[in-house]
């Protein structure tokens, strides 16, 4: 063979390398995995994304299911059971101590030499603070944590045709919004105009915000930084402020009284069918279905859009915190007695966190869902999207995309899937600063954080209760205020307080 020859040869053996996906030589393995099966999207065994797997790295999944709806009980009760599989997809950061403290977890920071996808992406986004935030008291990263930008996707929504053709300007206050919704109420006398759904948990967080102040969804520990201490938001003074302009709604008769029991069912029919004006959700996908729901239903030019966080009785304007960390995944420390430690450490960092890894995650495989384009990667035609409603194949469930490693956000993935003037809401939401900072991260050891659990049994039932009962008025916030404040101290609230300080005490000394 002529040197000219051999030369060309190598060279097109490099570009037949260079232009499909990596593959790695090493002998077929087997890792066990539970995974969050959505009843949307039923877990398929033939699955494309688990044949790339195979195929780029000689790896098999071993699935175990667990109810996407329930997962969280899942995920406790294989940790319960022993019985734990090598990764444990969808675990949030806020779940691993107790975990990690009965000695479950493998310390993930400990083989970070078999990591250079990971650190790679630490490294370029900047995140090496932030990954600290995760590590227990032992120093020791037990999590492989996803992360996102911190753009606040939950957001408040009003009938934007509503307000205009009754010539209605659009609230930038809770005064503003209140005045609007009784005359709208005027108008349409069998509407709910301001309803929410999970038991007002969400409305709940997005109004505290609003009050400075974590509620609903958003916890109880409220961090105030001028005095560097923890306290319990449910007994606060800005709590009842909220409270109170949630009692005006209510007896105005413009806050759904069914929002406190109402099933997502019965939410989504309000919300389609004219009944809802305003309220707080996810407006990733935009509003296109429940415009189309509204025409159908006889509402034409019936139009949802997102509302800019209006400005509270307190005077503040704010979304609840965006944690940085988005799911997580854990493995089983008793993988490290097992021969493939170091190939499952391997894939994992490369399918969470490499380039590769995160595109097939998402978009899939080049020329079979996606193509590279000169203005960035587009899905194929009969792939459906918010931007495509008119394609065949969703990819989920059809080819298992977006599900199994799809911890870190591909912003290019992220915004195409999405609505065009969503992107611009709420990049514009982002460049306001209008979610508000994430409190401080406190840790917690095993016995701080069964004594809050504990805790938590007593109290919670009761602010549920008396939330209900100050918003209905069965009970007042003048009259009955104090004697609320005094149960929750009798339920343990200054127990929680004295635990959260002390531990922030401990961690700063």
């Amino acid at each position: 063979m002529s040197n000219k020859i051999l030369l060309l040869f190598v060279l097109m053996s490099l570009l037949i390398g260079c232009s499909g996906p990596n593959v790695v030589n090493r002998d077929p393995v087997i890792f066990s995995v539970l995974y969050n099966e959505r009843a949307a999207s039923p877990y398929q065994a033939d699955w494309l994304v688990l044949q790339e797997y195979q195929q780029r790295q000689n790896v098999t999944l071993d699935v175990r299911l667990g109810d996407d709806s329930d997962y969280g009980t899942a995920v406790s009760q294989t940790f319960a059971a022993g019985n734990i599989p090598d990764i444990v997809l969808k675990v949030y950061p806020d779940q691993v101590e107790s975990y990690a403290t009965t000695g479950l977890l493998l310390p993930v920071s400990e083989y970070e030499q078999w990591m250079p996808h990971f650190k790679a992406y630490i490294a370029a986004h900047n995140l090496q603070a932030e990954v600290d935030k995760l590590r227990m008291k032992d120093g020791k990263l037990y999590i492989l944590p996803g992360f996102q930008r911190q753009i606040q996707v939950q957001q408040w929504i009003y009938r934007q045709d509503a307000f205009e053709q009754n010539n209605i300007p659009t609230p930038t206050t809770y005064d503003e919004l209140f005045d609007a919704l009784v005359t709208l109420k005027g108008i349409y006398p069998d509407s709910t105009p301001l309803t929410a759904v999970w038991g007002g948990a969400h409305l709940f967080a997005m109004m505290g915000a609003g009050f400075g102040i974590p509620a609903g969804w958003n916890g109880t520990n409220l961090y105030d930084a001028a005095l560097d201490t923890w306290d319990f938001s449910p007994g606060t003074e800005n709590y009842r402020l909220m409270l109170a302009f949630l009692h005006r709604c209510y007896a105005a008769g413009i806050l759904d009284p069914e929002l406190f029991t109402q099933t997502e069912d019965e939410f989504y029919a309000k919300i389609q069918d004219g009944r809802a004006l305003v309220t707080v959700t996810w407006i990733t996908s935009g509003f296109a279905n429940w415009n189309a729901a509204l025409e159908q239903n006889g509402i034409p030019g019936g139009e949802w859009a997102p509302l800019r966080v209006p400005a509270s009785t307190i005077e503040i304007r704010a979304l609840p915190p965006v944690n940085p960390f988005r799911k997580g995944l854990v493995i089983s420390s008793q993988v490290a007695s097992q021969p493939y430690l170091e190939d499952l450490v391997r894939f994992l960092d490369w399918a969470v966190y490499s380039e590769e890894g995160m595109t097939l995650t998402t978009w899939g495989v080049e020329g079979v869902t996606f193509e590279n384009t000169p203005d960035g990667k587009t899905f194929l035609a009969e792939i459906k999207t918010p931007r495509n409603p008119a394609g065949t194949i969703d990819i989920t469930t059809s080819y298992g995309l977006d599900t199994f490693f799809n911890l870190n956000e591909n912003e290019e993935f992220e915004d195409y899937k999405k609505p065009a003037a969503i992107v611009d809401f709420l990049n514009d939401s982002l460049n306001a600063n209008e979610a508000e900072a994430l409190r401080p991260v406190l840790k917690l050891d095993a016995q701080s954080t069964e004594a809050i659990r504990l805790v938590n049994e007593l109290l919670s039932p009761y602010i549920s209760e008396s939330m209900l009962a100050f918003i209905t008025g069965e009970l007042s916030l003048e009259d009955d205020w104090e004697s609320y404040l005094s149960e929750l101290q009798n339920r343990g609230a200054g127990t929680l307080v004295e635990i959260w300080n002390a531990a922030w005490t401990a961690q700063n000394e």
